[in-house]
């Protein structure tokens, strides 16, 4: 059982419940508040808005809603660490990463709608499906497409206000500028190169234990197909789980507060761990506020009794 000793009264008795129905561990740490990313923000202003629609994921509804995942989107995946990787700027894949998980914008741009296409779709098996907000092809970016959309695709030299300031923007150019055909359209022969940064690219500090995970995951080269696939699926699950105990703490507890009982979430994890909230579905949420409802009631007459004494 863990006790929070800074909390009195009802909040303790509610606390030390929730701590009896999860296996968790207490890490204590200094907290210092994350600064929210913008696409983070959007979430905290409309969260009725979140990636569980089908307008959400234009251009790829079946394949992304279903939650499939094809040996071609995990082989492309590895093409992409692979090549930015080896770029002259080896940190992009990190950039690419740490932009992605913490709710940043990745906007993919092509002479070819099917690349765009390609590399959205194997990104997206990075975040857990209720964060996607994607729109594989614009012709224009509009204003709004900032807080819409967190991964998409445009045209080649596509013009993104400056002002959209944690947005990553990467080229896909074809080497072969004969092939029309989509069928026959890989990003294997493509160059892909990142043109534009986002201003808190994660290099001032340390980075997300999940970006590690991710950059040594792809770039190991024994790690492929339905080993990757199933490496990445826990490693999600793994922070939506801790996602999951960040949501119900933070209906008792001051934000300073939350990620002392959460183990194993690092200063450089917060931001990581509050974004994948977002991702928490309608259900599951109302369930948590249901039972924290009810544990409160319960404790009313706890609390009566224990003062009575």
């Amino acid at each position: 059982m863990c006790v929070a000793s800074s909390v009195s009264g009802t909040n303790e008795l509610t606390i030390q419940s929730i701590c009896r129905a999860l296996p968790l561990m207490i890490e204590i740490q200094n907290y210092q508040r994350c600064r929210p990313s913008f696409m983070r923000r959007v979430h905290l202003k409309n969260e009725a808005a979140l990636a569980t629609r089908p307008d959400n994921f234009e251009g790829l509804e079946n394949e992304v809603i279903k939650g499939e995942v094809s040996m071609a989107q995990l082989a492309n995946l590895k093409i992409i660490a692979s090549q930015l990787n080896a770029s002259n700027e080896p940190e992009d894949l990190d950039i690419l990463i740490h932009t992605l998980v913490t709710g940043g914008q990745v906007a993919v741009e092509s002479r070819e709608k099917e690349c765009c296409r390609q590399f959205l779709l194997a990104i997206s098996n990075l975040l857990p499906i209720g964060c996607i907000k994607l729109a594989t092809y614009k012709d224009q970016y509009l204003p709004e497409y900032s807080s819409r959309f967190n991964l998409i695709g445009g045209p080649h030299n596509m013009d993104i206000p400056l002002d959209v300031s944690d947005v990553i923007v990467v080229r896909v150019l074809p080497r072969d500028l004969s092939i029309v055909d989509s069928d026959k359209m890989s990003l294997e022969n493509c160059v892909i190169e990142v043109r534009r940064r986002p201003e808190n690219d994660g290099s001032g500090g340390g980075l997300p234990q999940i970006v590690k995970r991710y950059r040594d995951l792809l770039l190991d080269a024994d790690v492929r197909d339905t080993l990757l696939e199933s490496v990445l699926r826990t490693t999600r699950e793994g922070w939506m789980h801790k996602a999951k105990i960040c949501y119900q703490m933070k209906h008792h507890l001051p934000a300073s507060e939350i990620f002392k009982h959460i183990t194993g979430v690092g200063y450089d994890d917060r931001q990581v761990v509050m974004y994948w909230t977002a991702g928490l579905s309608d259900a599951y949420k109302q369930h948590v506020i249901a039972s924290l409802q009810h544990t409160r009631h319960m404790s009313i007459p706890q609390t009566s009794s224990t003062s009575s004494r």
